[in-house]
């Protein structure tokens, strides 16, 4: 892999993927292997570095939309995990490509520019800028029921909800808790019932654990993924709505997202 490649430009038809210039195929391959130099002093975007926190034995680092979680004694990678939306996050400055793309006009009476801040829309979340800085100060997804930071959780949520496979990084503790909503993950401060982050951008389309909606039984996958993603005894390919998902052949349940081909 050509990690000088990936870190000055994006090989042709990923320059603007949801997850970053790498491919999902080549982001697995790194499990296991060293961390690229070209990611090694890549931190962690501002607002998620209060959920994945270094310790002993690991660190996180970012790249491409992916964090990476590395092993201090031999710098492998040891998980990773896909930050949809290219993991634009609070804190990171917001990119130029999407500064003249506008709130739709059905949300603009909830989010109306005032004093320095303002906000931009793209691939279906909304953005809070400061005028000053560029950086990204929060981010609301737009589908699905959208809750934002400061608002109260919803008392339907008040059980653990979150999909199994964020429930490592995602789990309560004394202080936080962490709800799912379509389309997110959300970060709810204990005592107040508050949001306090939105801790994980999902897809807009099926929810992990859920089962395949009727109508999906045939295979759908776009023409150009098909060498990539096939049906296998073990995994079916579904697309839906701008992503490629998973599925228990057995269980017709949803078991990962596997692809953003928005662009």
């Amino acid at each position: 892999m050509n990690a000088r490649g990936l870190a000055n430009a994006c090989p042709p038809g990923l320059d603007r993927k949801n997850n970053g210039c790498l491919p999902p195929g080549q982001a697995k391959k790194l499990i296991g292997n060293v961390i690229p130099t070209v990611y090694r002093q890549s931190m962690v975007p501002v607002g998620l570095r209060d959920i994945y926190v270094d310790n002993d034995d690991y660190y996180w680092r970012y790249g491409d939309g992916y964090l990476y979680q590395v092993n201090r004694r031999d710098n492998l990678v040891a998980s990773l995990l896909p930050l949809f939306t290219g993991g634009y996050m609070p804190g990171q400055v917001f990119p130029s490509a999407y500064m003249h793309s506008y709130v739709p006009s059905y949300y603009q009476p909830f989010y109306s520019n005032s004093g320095d801040d303002y906000y931009r829309y793209a691939n279906g979340y909304i953005y809070e800028i400061d005028g000053r800085s560029g950086l990204i100060e929060d981010v609301d997804p737009a589908f699905g029921y959208g809750y934002g930071v400061g608002q109260l959780m919803p008392t339907s949520y008040s059980y653990y909800n979150v999909p199994y496979q964020y429930r490592d990084y995602y789990y309560d503790t004394n202080d936080y808790y962490y709800r799912y909503a379509p389309g997110a993950i959300y970060q709810v401060d204990a005592g107040t019932s508050l949001i306090t982050a939105v801790a994980a951008l999902l897809s807009p389309g099926f929810g992990i654990g859920q089962p395949l909606p009727t109508g999906y039984s045939t295979y759908n996958v776009p023409y150009a993924y098909r060498s990539t993603y096939y049906d296998t005894p073990d995994a079916w390919y579904r697309y839906n709505n701008g992503y490629i998902y998973q599925v228990d052949p057995g269980t017709q349940l949803v078991t990962a997202i596997v692809a953003s081909l928005l662009t």
